[in-house]
């Protein structure tokens, strides 16, 4: 009788035990729910501090420089969280706020990587205020349809010190969020961000999970991407033109990002989506940012080193986009076009360079930039105004000046405007560059670049006759005057 009564009691204090528990995480969830998950600290002093001696490093060559290359790290779950299942799962590509973190996208990532090599990821876009890759703990509670997990995440922040040592603006980062293996073959998921483990939350981002292939179906060789167009004027013109181009050599897709365009550009925009692989994506700022047209359009103009941080986030969610379907993607403006020289296509000049570089493993293939100014009268429309414009400057642009890349989907982690960043494994070379006589990128320009003031004169007056798209034009303006007609524009 004893010893049952012993058994009663200790069954009695194990269950009083696990409510205590459950309270207490209860507890540290309502006192979290109302109390900012991540305070902003920024200090302008010590920022100015900051940069001053970073620049005197730089001058001394002795700067110090982020990793783009992750060494092993250990999954750390946390097993005995108990959270409430999210009342909202968001659409990816909208931004949600999330442990005063703005989440734009997440996607799901099984290749073989340095930081979880045995792990599958969800990767997560996201924007915040100053940097918050060193001071910043982040955690991701992955849920699926039937269960969840509670894991550590891994901050990158997509941006080089040495570009601008500023930390006063918003920054983008990729979190990585390695997936426990118990769920990690499951279909559906979503993932919130919280600075403490075991914390619920109310909304998830839907994480875009990998496409499902036939037997047959093989990846594609190239997507395009386009930053966030921002036009009061309109564009539709020379946008018909660059689009054309980038089918007509060898791009499977097309993918442009916008925040305001004209409604004769959506008509081209429009026609492409039916008759092209081509995706238009609407773009917002994130909160702290101006969203109406004329104000954000003004806001973007003055505050460059600003939009040079947003760049960076549609530029990586479309990389992220096509991880599984294409084997590189190129970022490019609508006023660049890459050329190819020996070959018809983007595919075919790939796979030769990939043969000439056998045994590496590459990350990005840039190539180099030459400058197209106005230069000649043309009686030719303006949709023609690329494949009309027959001169260019004769100096080429130094390797690591103003080219563009084509990064490789097998092997880069982030990308930057003209290059792969970080890698997914140490064993991936730096970025490779074409011969000017492989390809050329031939960049369209009204004014000489403020960057590029000293030698202004040079590049503008000192020409040559540029016949690389020579071998293009009669298909070009044949498929321009028939898209025209068929839309209907002037």
């Amino acid at each position: 009788m004893r010893f049952k009564w012993a058994i009663r009691r200790i069954s009695v204090i194990f269950v009083s035990l696990i409510l205590l528990v459950f309270l207490f995480l209860n507890y540290m969830n309502y006192d979290d729910k109302y109390s900012p998950d991540y305070e902003d600290h920024f200090d302008s002093e010590k920022d100015a501090i900051f940069v001053q001696k970073y620049l005197k490093l730089m001058q001394m060559g002795r700067a110090p420089t982020r990793s783009v290359v992750e060494k092993k790290s250990k999954v750390e779950e946390h097993y005995w969280c108990f959270l409430k299942r999210p009342e909202h799962i968001q659409k990816a590509r909208n931004w949600l706020k999330m442990a005063g973190i703005e989440v734009y996208s997440a996607y799901f990532d099984d290749r073989d990587n340095s930081l979880f090599p045995e792990n599958a990821a969800v990767q997560i876009l996201v924007m915040s205020n100053h940097s918050i890759e060193s001071k910043t703990s982040i955690y991701c509670n992955i849920f699926t349809h039937t269960s969840y997990s509670t894991v550590k995440g891994y901050i990158r922040e997509i941006w080089q010190t040495g570009w601008d040592p500023r930390d006063s603006f918003q920054v983008p980062s990729l979190i990585t969020c390695p997936i426990s293996r118990r769920i990690e073959n499951k279909d559906e998921m979503s993932v919130s961000l919280t600075r403490r483990p075991c914390l619920s939350t109310e909304n998830t981002m839907e994480v875009i999970k990998k496409p499902v292939f036939s037997g047959n179906e093989t990846r594609k060789d190239v997507a395009v991407c386009v930053k966030g167009l921002d036009y009061q004027e309109d564009i539709s013109d020379r946008l018909l033109e660059w689009i054309e181009m980038q089918y007509v050599f060898g791009a499977d897709t097309v993918t442009i990002y916008h925040f305001h365009l004209s409604e004769k550009t959506h008509k081209v925009l429009e026609y492409y989506k039916e008759k092209r692989k081509l995706q238009v994506i609407p773009l917002s700022l994130p909160s702290g940012n101006p969203n109406s047209p004329q104000e954000r359009s003004t806001f973007l103009k003055a505050n460059r080193p600003q939009k040079r941080r947003h760049e960076l986030l549609p530029y990586n969610d479309c990389f992220y986009s096509h991880i599984h379907t294409h084997r590189y993607v190129l970022i490019l403006d609508i006023d660049e076009i890459i050329v190819p020289i020996e070959h018809d296509n983007y595919g075919d000049l790939l796979r030769n360079f990939e043969l000439k570089t056998s045994g590496i493993r590459l990350s990005s293939i840039s190539s180099r930039n030459v400058f197209k100014f106005p230069s000649n009268f043309t009686l030719f429309p303006h949709y023609n105004y690329m494949i009309s414009n027959k001169k260019r400057s004769k100096k080429t642009s130094p390797k690591g000046e103003y080219g563009k890349s084509f990064s490789s989907t097998s092997t880069v982690a982030t990308v930057f405007n003209h290059f792969a960043l970080h890698k997914l494994s140490p064993a991936v070379a730096k970025s490779q560059y074409f011969s000017s006589s492989e390809a050329l990128k031939l960049h369209y320009k009204s004014e000489c670049p403020w960057e590029s003031r000293n030698e202004c004169h040079q590049l503008q007056y000192d020409v040559i006759d540029d016949q690389s798209l020579d071998r293009f034009e009669d298909k070009l303006r044949r498929r321009l005057n028939e898209i025209v007609m068929e839309i209907g524009i002037k």
